[in-house]
């Protein structure tokens, strides 16, 4: 019985943990992606908005710094004038730009790469290079800006803001690229969905160790209940049921409270007599037999006494049985109520 118990409270104690854990893990990892996704995409706005941004402001700078329109001059090699003022290699602007936005910039003139901040693994400016096709499709040829999050730049991706620019007569005659490395943008969002990722997994341990304590908690008292159910089955109605199940205030508590009331009519069904509310003989030699027993070991004496009610067949003949089943209630309730704390009654027979 006790291992059929261990065996039962294990299944049900891990199916209960199941029950309750597999939601909770499922919810744990919705909230991890669904935050992790959104909190992905806000910062890519917040990207998009801060190159958008700089990308403007570099722009604005040109102008004031160079005035005037882009064009080339030379006959063997090209440089690249804005206005009066050949800037093919004045990274001042640019470099000081870089230094107080922490981003990259590459001035293009058409699809070439003319002024950069970017460089090589040699260490050399990457100026000369041509702009990704994508790049030349959707900004130089629709004169659009446009974002991207994935953009390679000598092996290495970016995200990248990029804006056509225009001469005064509204041609487009190139493009400015502002980027930020992409490692730089993952680190941020690594470093925000980690603490939430833990944070979760520290949520989700909490809960399920209290779902772990509360099952086994639960299980303990639908046990104790199984146990005193199990007692009163195999013929114990004296069996007693643990206190702590029925001072429980909820459903397990009602439970075990009915239990007991059912054992109480078990016993009023079993051990009294339906009329008198004696004894029965069974129970009446029952009890008997302990006494003496308890007599023996103990060496102290008991008395018993047998008696009948005299011409009780002359009551029922006289005035029927009703009348008769009158006399024996009385005669018993007044046997009951002087036998209290002294001994007990019990309905023999008939009328004894």
């Amino acid at each position: 019985m006790e291992n059929t118990q261990k065996k039962s409270s294990g299944k049900i104690s891990y199916t209960l943990q199941i029950i309750g854990l597999l939601p909770l893990l499922a919810l744990g990892i919705a909230m991890l992606f669904f935050t992790s996704q959104w909190f992905t995409k806000t910062m890519y706005q917040e990207v998009e908005r801060e190159l958008y941004d700089a990308t403007k402001s570099a722009t604005t700078l040109l102008n004031a710094a160079y005035p005037g329109d882009y064009h080339l001059e030379g006959d063997v090699a090209y440089l690249l004038y804005k206005g009066e003022t050949d800037i093919t290699r004045d990274y001042s602007l640019l470099d000081q730009f870089k230094e107080d936005t922490g981003l990259d910039i590459t001035l293009f003139y058409q699809d070439t790469r003319i002024l950069t901040t970017l460089y090589n693994a040699q260490g050399e400016r990457i100026v000369g290079s041509g702009a990704p096709d994508i790049v030349i499709r959707d900004v130089l040829n629709t004169g659009e800006n446009h974002f991207y999050t994935h953009t390679l730049i000598n092996g290495k991706a970016y995200f990248s803001y990029y804006i056509p620019l225009r001469n005064q007569d509204g041609s487009v005659v190139g493009m400015l690229f502002v980027g930020r490395p992409s490692e730089t943008v993952s680190l941020s969002i690594q470093n925000y969905v980690y603490p939430l990722t833990w944070l979760i997994i520290g949520f989700v341990a909490l809960v399920s160790v209290c779902i772990y304590f509360y099952t086994r908690r639960f299980v303990a008292v639908l046990l104790h209940i199984h146990s005193f159910l199990s007692e009163v089955a195999s013929g114990n109605l004296n069996a007693t049921l643990d206190h702590s199940v029925t001072k429980r205030s909820d459903e397990l508590g009602d439970i075990g409270r009915c239990a007991l009331s059912m054992q109480r009519s078990l016993r009023t069904m079993i051990e009294q007599d339906a009329l008198t509310e004696l004894y029965n003989r069974r129970s009446g030699d029952k009890k008997l037999r302990q006494i003496f027993e308890e007599a023996r070991s103990s060496r102290h004496s008991f008395a018993l006494a047998i008696g009948d009610i005299d011409f009780f067949k002359k009551v029922n003949d006289t005035y029927g049985h009703e009348c008769g089943d009158a006399v024996l209630k009385n005669v018993s309730a007044l046997l009951k109520q002087h036998m209290w704390r002294r001994g007990f009654a019990a309905r023999w027979g008939g009328e004894e």
